[in-house]
């Protein structure tokens, strides 16, 4: 049977790729644009998806292609041949969410790029009309030929039987016109570097999505339409933001010093085995799991387990110390604050959210200014990337007050799920706090035991802090390397 793809495939491989694009709005959307153009694009979609994913991809000859995807299967020929697709493949390679954004990505540029060069070229408009008309002419000739054969085979006319003949040539005489078509359409597609500029353009604008997704947290691993859409939506938002961008880079920063610490502190404590979840972390896989290697029938379904992080696991615990509560951020977004102190503050917290998940803790971001403006509450189980968004881009001006995130900081921390956190204050400014407050606060923080950390960005720090902190940490000392124990204060939380 002649195959609608080029590249081979086991059913397995586009079983992900399948159940993202029937649940996505946004990949659903582009298709049903993109085959209004170019007719064959839903399996041209499929097979840059597996070029892209699959580590050795084979492709079909054109023999064995069904001719209506003929165009499909010499356009992905010359896809491996283009400059650049190395480079991409190996960052696709059995990874889903790369490969299916990286799929997405070329489909879009080449679309484009296709309806450019019919736009502005007459030569090509008329050959791509030559083509679908060949084409259009083959698939009825075919259905008439199937049709003659069926009355044959019931009537045994042997009238019908010379008609299916000649409709047989027919049908050969389109194959030959849709060839030539298809080898005129790859002459003027490669002179015009069509598939070059897709696939460079789409190539620049992976990396940069991927770049932002890794600085930002948000490669979880999770594959569902959902988590698609919203990584690459707020992903492509926060790319297009320099401020983001500052903070990302900044965070990247506190993040390698956070998780050399983290990392040292967990060899010092030691760990034991406490149960079994789901991952993919190899030397922690159940030795049950690793049995399925062993078939090369079960072999893929260990893969699709482990790009899932799926594979059961041995889950341990430190053997010498309570598990972390979670983090409470308060994060000071007061006129003072816009600049370089925002970027800073912000990736203070970004880097503490980034420990809180990696550690299964939950995190609140709570943005004030004179009032508070936005409690933003993590799941310590998934990544939410508009969440993330708000934490970077939101900003309230105006003056500054204290008191409300710090009691809306006490007031979570009354509630069951927030009953063993401890707060981080990042400010840079002053705002009066009484001594009925001072002393209330005081009172519920030895009650609830939990612990007060301000981030002073500026050394320009109100004194009613000092009296209900635990550690008051400057931005000098946060950024000195040499300073070991401020950073371990902070990262170690």
């Amino acid at each position: 049977m002649e195959s609608k793809n080029t590249i081979e495939y086991f059913e397995l491989d586009l079983d992900i790729y399948m159940e993202i694009h029937e649940g996505s709005k946004r990949l659903k959307k582009s298709i049903e644009e993109y085959i209004k153009v170019f007719p064959t694009y839903e399996r041209l979609s499929e097979d840059i998806y597996l070029a892209l994913f699959k580590a050795m991809p084979k492709i079909k000859s054109s023999k064995e292609i069904n001719v209506e995807y003929k165009f499909n299967n010499r356009l992905i020929t010359k896809l491996f041949e283009t400059d650049e697709f190395d480079s991409y493949r190996k960052s696709c390679n059995v990874n889903y969410f790369n490969s299916l954004l990286g799929s997405e990505l070329i489909g879009k540029y080449f679309i484009q790029n296709y309806i450019k060069f019919i736009n502005n070229n007459n030569d090509f408009k008329s050959q791509v009309a030559s083509y679908e008309k060949a084409l259009f002419s083959y698939k009825r000739a075919l259905s008439d030929y199937k049709k003659l054969c069926l009355e044959y085979r019931s009537s045994k006319d042997e009238l019908k039987l010379q008609e299916s003949k000649l409709m047989k040539e027919k049908i050969t005489s389109f194959e030959t016109s849709i060839e030539n078509s298809i080898n005129d359409l790859e002459k003027s597609i490669l002179s015009s570097n069509i598939l070059y500029k897709s696939v460079s353009a789409a190539y620049k604008e992976f990396i940069g999505i991927n770049s932002t997704i890794k600085s930002w947290g948000l490669n979880d691993g999770k594959m569902t339409p959902t988590s698609y859409d919203e990584k690459v939506e707020v992903a492509i938002k926060l790319k297009g933001l320099k401020k983001v961008k500052q903070i990302s880079e900044m965070a990247g920063r506190f993040k390698a010093s956070a998780s050399q610490l983290q990392k040292r502190r967990t060899r010092e404590e030691g760990q034991e085995i406490c149960g079994v979840k789901l991952g993919d972390e190899i030397h922690k896989v159940l030795p049950s799991e690793k049995l399925l290697l062993a078939n090369e029938i079960t072999k893929k379904s260990f893969y699709k387990k482990y790009h899932q992080k799926e594979l059961l696991s041995y889950k341990y615990k430190n053997n010498r110390i309570k598990s972390k509560g979670p983090i409470i951020c308060c994060i000071d977004t007061s006129s003072s604050m816009e600049g370089e102190l925002e970027v800073w503050s912000k990736s203070v917290a970004i880097a503490l959210l980034d420990i809180a998940f990696k550690q299964k803790r939950d995190f609140v971001g709570i943005l004030f200014s004179y009032k508070v403006g936005q409690v933003i509450e993590f799941n310590k189980r998934k990544i939410e990337p508009r969440k993330m968004y708000d934490l970077a881009t939101g900003f309230i001006g105006s003056g500054t007050n204290f008191v409300e995130p710090l009691t809306e900081a006490m007031k979570l921390i009354n509630t069951a799920k927030y009953k063993y956190a401890d707060i981080i204050f990042i400010t840079d400014g002053k705002a009066p706090l009484d001594e009925d407050f001072i002393e209330e606060f005081i009172l519920n923080k030895e009650k609830k035991q939990f612990r007060m950390i301000t981030v002073n960005v500026a050394d320009n720090i109100e004194e009613g802090l000092n009296k209900i902190n635990d550690t008051q940490i400057l931005l000098r000392e946060l950024t000195n390397e040499a300073v070991e124990a401020t950073n371990e204060t902070l990262f170690t939380l």
